[in-house]
Protein backbone atom coordinates (compact mmCIF):
# COMPACT_ATOMS: atom_id res chain seq x y z
CA UNK A 1 0.00 0.00 0.00
CA UNK A 2 1.55 2.94 -1.24
CA UNK A 3 -1.03 5.89 -0.06
CA UNK A 4 -1.77 8.17 2.52
CA UNK A 5 -3.71 5.42 4.71
CA UNK A 6 -0.57 4.13 5.68
CA UNK A 7 -0.10 6.80 8.00
CA UNK A 8 -2.74 5.98 10.06
CA UNK A 9 -3.57 8.26 13.35
CA UNK A 10 -0.41 10.17 12.66
CA UNK A 11 -2.44 12.46 10.31
CA UNK A 12 -2.54 16.03 10.87
CA UNK A 13 -5.14 17.05 8.94
CA UNK A 14 -3.98 19.07 6.51
CA UNK A 15 -6.28 17.65 3.65
CA UNK A 16 -2.72 17.86 1.28
CA UNK A 17 -3.05 14.49 0.14
CA UNK A 18 -6.82 15.13 -1.36
CA UNK A 19 -5.37 18.19 -3.01
CA UNK A 20 -2.63 16.66 -4.90
CA UNK A 21 -4.13 13.41 -5.87
CA UNK A 22 -4.22 12.90 -9.60
CA UNK A 23 -7.01 10.60 -9.90
CA UNK A 24 -9.38 12.20 -7.19
CA UNK A 25 -9.68 8.96 -5.43
CA UNK A 26 -9.11 10.58 -1.69
CA UNK A 27 -11.72 12.22 -0.23
CA UNK A 28 -11.33 13.76 3.78
CA UNK A 29 -14.63 12.91 6.18
CA UNK A 30 -14.79 12.97 9.86
CA UNK A 31 -13.70 10.07 12.04
CA UNK A 32 -16.00 9.03 15.15
CA UNK A 33 -14.45 12.17 17.00
CA UNK A 34 -15.08 14.57 14.44
CA UNK A 35 -11.58 14.98 12.83
CA UNK A 36 -10.64 15.02 9.53
CA UNK A 37 -9.28 12.02 8.04
CA UNK A 38 -8.56 11.08 4.40
CA UNK A 39 -10.64 7.89 2.52
CA UNK A 40 -8.96 6.42 -0.39
CA UNK A 41 -11.18 4.83 -3.06
CA UNK A 42 -8.64 1.49 -3.18
CA UNK A 43 -10.38 0.50 -6.95
CA UNK A 44 -8.93 4.55 -8.25
CA UNK A 45 -5.96 4.20 -6.81
CA UNK A 46 -2.84 3.47 -8.77
CA UNK A 47 -0.02 3.47 -6.15
CA UNK A 48 1.88 6.34 -7.55
CA UNK A 49 2.64 7.78 -3.98
CA UNK A 50 2.26 11.39 -4.50
CA UNK A 51 0.24 11.66 -1.47
CA UNK A 52 3.05 10.18 0.97
CA UNK A 53 5.46 12.20 -1.02
CA UNK A 54 3.68 15.36 -0.70
CA UNK A 55 2.62 14.68 2.82
CA UNK A 56 4.21 17.21 6.00
CA UNK A 57 4.28 14.14 8.46
CA UNK A 58 6.09 11.47 6.16
CA UNK A 59 7.85 14.52 3.81
CA UNK A 60 9.76 17.11 5.77
CA UNK A 61 9.47 20.41 4.46
CA UNK A 62 12.39 23.13 4.97
CA UNK A 63 12.82 24.16 8.10
CA UNK A 64 14.95 27.52 9.85
CA UNK A 65 18.31 26.45 11.78
CA UNK A 66 18.09 29.53 14.23
CA UNK A 67 15.42 32.16 14.79
CA UNK A 68 15.75 35.70 15.42
CA UNK A 69 13.33 36.66 18.97
CA UNK A 70 11.62 39.83 19.61
CA UNK A 71 8.61 40.65 21.09
CA UNK A 72 6.96 43.03 19.80
CA UNK A 73 3.43 45.45 20.04
CA UNK A 74 1.63 46.78 16.63
CA UNK A 75 1.05 51.03 17.35
CA UNK A 76 -2.24 50.59 15.79
CA UNK A 77 -4.03 50.06 18.97
CA UNK A 78 -7.48 49.75 18.05
CA UNK A 79 -6.31 46.53 15.58
CA UNK A 80 -4.00 45.58 18.06
CA UNK A 81 -7.35 45.29 20.45
CA UNK A 82 -9.09 43.23 18.43
CA UNK A 83 -5.52 40.66 17.55
CA UNK A 84 -5.33 37.80 20.25
CA UNK A 85 -1.78 38.87 21.23
CA UNK A 86 0.14 42.06 19.89
CA UNK A 87 -1.68 42.25 16.75
CA UNK A 88 1.65 41.60 14.01
CA UNK A 89 -0.27 39.74 11.68
CA UNK A 90 -2.07 42.54 10.56
CA UNK A 91 0.61 44.83 9.21
CA UNK A 92 2.67 41.57 7.62
CA UNK A 93 -0.69 41.10 6.03
CA UNK A 94 -1.88 44.50 4.90
CA UNK A 95 1.96 44.62 3.07
CA UNK A 96 1.05 41.82 1.16
CA UNK A 97 -2.44 43.51 0.09
CA UNK A 98 -0.83 46.56 -0.49
CA UNK A 99 1.15 44.84 -3.16
CA UNK A 100 -2.23 43.39 -5.06
CA UNK A 101 -1.86 40.51 -2.95
CA UNK A 102 -4.09 37.88 -1.17
CA UNK A 103 -4.12 36.85 2.18
CA UNK A 104 -4.88 33.39 3.28
CA UNK A 105 -6.10 32.53 7.03
CA UNK A 106 -8.71 30.70 9.60
CA UNK A 107 -11.92 32.36 10.40
CA UNK A 108 -15.56 31.65 11.43
CA UNK A 109 -17.93 30.98 8.85
CA UNK A 110 -21.89 31.77 9.57
CA UNK A 111 -22.33 28.92 11.76
CA UNK A 112 -18.62 29.33 13.78
CA UNK A 113 -17.08 26.48 11.55
CA UNK A 114 -13.51 27.39 11.45
CA UNK A 115 -12.51 27.10 7.97
CA UNK A 116 -9.36 29.18 6.13
CA UNK A 117 -10.40 31.54 3.63
CA UNK A 118 -8.86 34.01 1.07
CA UNK A 119 -8.63 37.53 2.00
CA UNK A 120 -8.17 40.51 -0.56
CA UNK A 121 -8.53 43.70 1.06
CA UNK A 122 -7.68 44.87 3.79
CA UNK A 123 -11.71 45.48 4.92
CA UNK A 124 -12.23 41.90 5.23
CA UNK A 125 -9.14 41.42 7.68
CA UNK A 126 -10.83 41.49 10.76
CA UNK A 127 -11.97 38.16 9.99
CA UNK A 128 -8.38 36.30 10.39
CA UNK A 129 -7.92 38.23 13.80
CA UNK A 130 -7.82 36.34 16.80
CA UNK A 131 -7.44 32.75 17.51
CA UNK A 132 -9.78 29.86 17.16
CA UNK A 133 -8.86 26.95 19.40
CA UNK A 134 -10.12 24.38 16.82
CA UNK A 135 -8.89 22.62 13.70
CA UNK A 136 -9.08 24.56 10.81
CA UNK A 137 -10.59 23.22 7.69
CA UNK A 138 -8.25 23.81 4.79
CA UNK A 139 -9.96 21.75 2.38
CA UNK A 140 -9.30 23.22 -1.26
CA UNK A 141 -6.97 25.87 0.09
CA UNK A 142 -3.43 24.82 -0.98
CA UNK A 143 -4.89 24.39 -4.37
CA UNK A 144 -6.05 28.27 -4.22
CA UNK A 145 -2.60 29.65 -3.25
CA UNK A 146 -0.87 27.66 -6.31
CA UNK A 147 -2.80 28.76 -8.78
CA UNK A 148 -2.27 32.68 -7.20
CA UNK A 149 1.31 32.16 -7.09
CA UNK A 150 0.80 30.75 -10.98
CA UNK A 151 -0.78 33.62 -11.73
CA UNK A 152 2.22 35.99 -10.10
CA UNK A 153 0.33 36.86 -7.20
CA UNK A 154 1.89 37.69 -3.80
CA UNK A 155 0.48 35.63 -0.82
CA UNK A 156 0.32 35.32 2.40
CA UNK A 157 -0.61 32.02 4.51
CA UNK A 158 -1.12 31.95 7.58
CA UNK A 159 -1.84 28.76 9.91
CA UNK A 160 -0.56 25.86 12.59
CA UNK A 161 2.88 24.72 12.06
CA UNK A 162 1.44 21.24 10.19
CA UNK A 163 -1.03 23.28 7.91
CA UNK A 164 1.89 25.57 6.59
CA UNK A 165 4.04 22.31 6.08
CA UNK A 166 0.89 20.74 4.43
CA UNK A 167 1.27 23.73 1.62
CA UNK A 168 4.89 23.51 1.55
CA UNK A 169 5.28 20.37 0.47
CA UNK A 170 2.13 20.47 -1.64
CA UNK A 171 3.92 22.83 -3.96
CA UNK A 172 6.91 21.41 -3.64
CA UNK A 173 9.13 24.31 -4.32
CA UNK A 174 10.48 27.65 -3.10
CA UNK A 175 8.22 30.32 -4.23
CA UNK A 176 9.34 33.85 -3.90
CA UNK A 177 5.88 35.77 -3.84
CA UNK A 178 4.44 33.16 -0.85
CA UNK A 179 5.56 34.11 2.71
CA UNK A 180 4.40 31.99 5.38
CA UNK A 181 3.79 32.68 8.82
CA UNK A 182 3.10 29.49 11.31
CA UNK A 183 1.38 30.27 14.72
CA UNK A 184 2.70 28.53 17.76
CA UNK A 185 0.24 25.50 19.05
CA UNK A 186 -0.44 23.76 21.70
CA UNK A 187 -2.72 21.53 19.60
CA UNK A 188 -6.42 21.25 18.41
CA UNK A 189 -9.87 19.89 19.35
CA UNK A 190 -12.48 18.26 17.02
CA UNK A 191 -14.34 20.77 14.79
CA UNK A 192 -17.40 18.46 15.72
CA UNK A 193 -16.84 18.58 19.37
CA UNK A 194 -16.91 22.63 19.27
CA UNK A 195 -19.83 22.99 17.32
CA UNK A 196 -21.67 20.60 19.66
CA UNK A 197 -20.42 23.16 22.59
CA UNK A 198 -21.42 26.31 20.29
CA UNK A 199 -25.07 24.26 20.28
CA UNK A 200 -24.80 24.26 23.75
CA UNK A 201 -23.69 27.85 24.38
CA UNK A 202 -26.47 28.56 22.54
CA UNK A 203 -29.10 26.96 24.43
CA UNK A 204 -27.85 28.36 27.49
CA UNK A 205 -27.82 31.80 26.31
CA UNK A 206 -31.78 31.13 25.03
CA UNK A 207 -30.32 31.83 21.12
CA UNK A 208 -27.92 30.70 18.25
CA UNK A 209 -24.71 31.58 18.66
CA UNK A 210 -23.52 34.29 16.28
CA UNK A 211 -20.07 35.01 17.38
CA UNK A 212 -17.08 33.50 19.93
CA UNK A 213 -13.84 35.43 20.93
CA UNK A 214 -11.78 33.24 22.97
CA UNK A 215 -9.45 35.77 23.62
CA UNK A 216 -11.53 38.67 24.29
CA UNK A 217 -10.03 41.50 25.77
CA UNK A 218 -13.03 44.05 26.77
CA UNK A 219 -13.21 43.18 30.37
CA UNK A 220 -9.62 42.24 31.27
CA UNK A 221 -7.14 43.03 28.57
CA UNK A 222 -4.64 40.40 27.63
CA UNK A 223 -5.51 36.69 29.22
CA UNK A 224 -7.54 33.77 28.52
CA UNK A 225 -11.33 35.43 28.87
CA UNK A 226 -13.89 34.29 26.27
CA UNK A 227 -16.78 35.75 25.25
CA UNK A 228 -20.18 33.88 23.32
CA UNK A 229 -22.63 36.05 22.20
CA UNK A 230 -26.16 35.73 20.57
CA UNK A 231 -27.15 38.93 19.08
CA UNK A 232 -29.03 39.53 22.68
CA UNK A 233 -27.10 38.17 25.33
CA UNK A 234 -23.36 37.33 25.94
CA UNK A 235 -21.25 35.38 28.27
CA UNK A 236 -17.64 35.99 29.17
CA UNK A 237 -15.30 33.97 31.94
CA UNK A 238 -11.76 32.93 32.66
CA UNK A 239 -10.89 29.75 30.23
CA UNK A 240 -10.14 27.69 32.61
CA UNK A 241 -13.59 27.82 34.14
CA UNK A 242 -15.24 26.71 31.43
CA UNK A 243 -15.67 23.60 30.17
CA UNK A 244 -14.45 23.04 26.67
CA UNK A 245 -11.73 26.09 26.94
CA UNK A 246 -10.50 24.23 30.03
CA UNK A 247 -10.42 21.12 28.45
CA UNK A 248 -8.05 22.29 25.57
CA UNK A 249 -6.16 24.63 28.23
CA UNK A 250 -5.43 21.32 29.95
CA UNK A 251 -4.47 19.02 26.49
CA UNK A 252 -7.59 16.74 26.84
CA UNK A 253 -9.26 16.78 23.81
CA UNK A 254 -6.59 17.65 20.53
CA UNK A 255 -6.41 15.48 17.61
CA UNK A 256 -4.05 12.35 18.18
CA UNK A 257 -1.04 14.01 16.36
CA UNK A 258 -0.80 16.46 17.88
CA UNK A 259 0.46 14.56 20.49
CA UNK A 260 3.35 13.94 18.76
CA UNK A 261 3.85 17.16 16.74
CA UNK A 262 7.18 17.40 15.06
CA UNK A 263 6.40 20.98 14.58
CA UNK A 264 6.82 21.91 18.28
CA UNK A 265 10.45 22.83 18.22
CA UNK A 266 12.94 25.94 17.32
CA UNK A 267 13.22 24.35 13.67
CA UNK A 268 10.44 26.58 12.53
CA UNK A 269 8.79 25.99 9.10
CA UNK A 270 7.24 29.39 8.47
CA UNK A 271 9.52 32.46 7.36
CA UNK A 272 8.23 33.84 10.31
CA UNK A 273 6.30 32.27 13.89
CA UNK A 274 4.25 34.20 15.96
CA UNK A 275 2.27 33.46 19.48
CA UNK A 276 1.78 35.28 22.61
CA UNK A 277 4.77 36.42 24.71
CA UNK A 278 4.32 34.66 28.15
CA UNK A 279 6.48 35.62 30.88
CA UNK A 280 6.64 38.83 29.33
CA UNK A 281 6.53 40.62 33.00
CA UNK A 282 9.58 38.08 33.85
CA UNK A 283 11.84 38.50 31.24
CA UNK A 284 11.22 41.78 29.69
CA UNK A 285 8.92 43.73 32.76
CA UNK A 286 8.93 47.17 31.06
CA UNK A 287 7.66 46.16 27.66
CA UNK A 288 4.85 44.38 29.58
CA UNK A 289 1.68 45.76 28.11
CA UNK A 290 -1.55 44.36 29.87
CA UNK A 291 -3.10 44.15 26.06
CA UNK A 292 -1.31 42.76 24.29
CA UNK A 293 2.51 41.43 23.41
CA UNK A 294 3.27 39.08 20.42
CA UNK A 295 6.28 37.19 20.47
CA UNK A 296 7.63 37.03 16.92
CA UNK A 297 9.99 34.28 15.28
CA UNK A 298 12.40 35.70 12.03
CA UNK A 299 13.18 32.16 10.52
CA UNK A 300 14.14 33.00 7.06
CA UNK A 301 15.90 35.84 4.92
CA UNK A 302 12.25 36.03 3.56
CA UNK A 303 10.37 36.79 6.73
CA UNK A 304 13.04 39.31 7.67
CA UNK A 305 12.40 41.37 4.72
CA UNK A 306 8.85 41.52 5.34
CA UNK A 307 9.90 42.29 9.36
CA UNK A 308 11.76 45.22 8.31
CA UNK A 309 9.23 46.30 6.14
CA UNK A 310 6.65 46.62 8.63
CA UNK A 311 9.31 48.04 11.80
CA UNK A 312 8.46 51.19 11.37
CA UNK A 313 4.60 50.79 12.55
CA UNK A 314 5.75 48.47 16.16
CA UNK A 315 7.09 48.57 19.07
CA UNK A 316 9.77 45.79 18.90
CA UNK A 317 12.63 44.68 21.60
CA UNK A 318 15.11 41.60 20.95
CA UNK A 319 15.38 38.77 23.17
CA UNK A 320 16.49 35.04 22.71
CA UNK A 321 14.54 31.50 22.58
CA UNK A 322 15.02 30.55 26.14
CA UNK A 323 13.43 33.07 27.37
CA UNK A 324 10.53 32.88 24.48
CA UNK A 325 10.48 29.21 25.44
CA UNK A 326 10.33 29.43 28.79
CA UNK A 327 6.38 29.57 28.83
CA UNK A 328 5.77 28.63 25.09
CA UNK A 329 6.54 24.82 26.11
CA UNK A 330 5.38 23.87 22.72
CA UNK A 331 8.21 25.53 20.98
CA UNK A 332 10.24 22.66 22.45
CA UNK A 333 8.03 19.92 23.04
CA UNK A 334 5.09 18.34 21.88
CA UNK A 335 1.61 18.81 24.32
CA UNK A 336 1.67 15.87 26.37
CA UNK A 337 -1.16 13.03 26.18
CA UNK A 338 -3.28 12.68 29.33
CA UNK A 339 -4.52 9.72 30.39
CA UNK A 340 -8.21 10.72 29.97
CA UNK A 341 -7.33 11.40 26.33
CA UNK A 342 -8.58 7.50 25.65
CA UNK A 343 -12.38 8.32 26.40
CA UNK A 344 -12.80 11.88 26.38
CA UNK A 345 -14.94 11.59 23.10
CA UNK A 346 -16.70 8.36 24.25
CA UNK A 347 -20.29 10.08 24.05
CA UNK A 348 -19.64 13.72 22.96
CA UNK A 349 -21.97 13.41 19.82
CA UNK A 350 -24.58 11.86 20.91
CA UNK A 351 -28.27 13.22 22.37
CA UNK A 352 -27.55 14.50 26.04
CA UNK A 353 -24.49 17.31 25.18
CA UNK A 354 -24.96 18.42 28.65
CA UNK A 355 -24.78 15.25 30.91
CA UNK A 356 -21.24 14.84 28.31
CA UNK A 357 -20.37 18.15 29.43
CA UNK A 358 -20.64 17.46 33.24
CA UNK A 359 -18.88 14.01 33.18
CA UNK A 360 -16.27 14.10 30.46
CA UNK A 361 -15.23 17.62 30.72
CA UNK A 362 -16.38 18.74 34.24
CA UNK A 363 -13.45 20.31 35.82
CA UNK A 364 -12.42 21.76 39.04
CA UNK A 365 -11.90 25.69 39.89
CA UNK A 366 -9.61 26.90 42.70
CA UNK A 367 -11.28 29.15 44.56
CA UNK A 368 -8.14 31.80 45.44
CA UNK A 369 -7.79 31.85 41.11
CA UNK A 370 -11.15 32.35 40.79
CA UNK A 371 -11.39 35.19 42.82
CA UNK A 372 -8.18 36.21 41.05
CA UNK A 373 -9.78 36.44 37.71
CA UNK A 374 -12.87 38.29 38.76
CA UNK A 375 -11.12 41.55 39.45
CA UNK A 376 -11.39 43.98 37.00
CA UNK A 377 -8.93 45.30 34.74
CA UNK A 378 -9.32 49.11 36.19
CA UNK A 379 -9.10 48.06 39.52
CA UNK A 380 -5.84 45.46 39.02
CA UNK A 381 -4.45 48.97 37.72
CA UNK A 382 -5.40 50.55 40.76
CA UNK A 383 -3.96 47.90 42.65
CA UNK A 384 -0.45 47.76 41.20
CA UNK A 385 -0.25 51.50 41.49
CA UNK A 386 -0.47 51.35 45.47
CA UNK A 387 1.84 48.44 45.38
Amino acid sequence: MNNILQLGKSCCGCSGCEQICPKKCITIHPDSEGFLYPVVDESKCVDCGLCVKHCPIMTDAKRCDEPKVYAAKYKDRTSAFKSTSGGLFIPLAKKVLAKGGVVFGCAYDENLVARHIAVSNESELYKLQSSKYVQSDTRGIYKQVKTLLADDKYVLFSGTGCQVAGLKTFLNKDCEKLLTVDIVCHGVPSPALFKNYVDYMGRKLGGKLTSYNFRSKEKRGWDLYYKAENGKKSKSDYGFFDPYYSAFLYCKTYRESCYECKFANKNRVGDISLADFWGIQKFHPDFYDENEVSLVLVNTEKGKDYFDLIKDRLEIIESDYEKASAMNSNLVVASERPACRDTIYDGFDGLDFDSYVKTKLAFKVNPKTKIKKMIPLGVKRVLKKLH
